[in-house]
């Protein structure tokens, strides 16, 4: 794995999980080629509130730092529907 860039700006992000893309928000793994979508506070240099992201990069599970082309994001909290996806249970289990 390739070390995450430092050079970009680093936000966290809340609520996440990793969908195809805004058009087709089918829930995917947390892997190179998908897009984060969560929330994002208090950054001077990107926008706060709900945001999908440009492709993942990479993702350093160790550090939760995910790597996109305009960012690095910092897992927080993960969206509960998604962990409960993830895990393979029902998603309407989670609402």
């Amino acid at each position: 794995m390739e070390p995450i860039a430092v050079n970009k700006p680093k936000v966290r992000i809340e609520n996440w999980s990793v969908v195809d893309d805004v058009i087709s928000p089918a829930y995917r793994e947390l892997v190179p080629g998908y897009r984060l979508t969560g929330y994002t506070f208090r950054h001077r240099d990107l926008p706060c509130g709900l945001i999908y992201s440009s492709a993942i990069l990479s993702v350093d599970p160790e550090t939760s730092l995910v790597e996109t082309a305009e960012a690095v994001y910092h897992l927080g909290k993960v969206d509960r529907r998604y962990e409960r996806w993830f895990l393979g249970g029902s998603v309407e289990d989670a609402a």
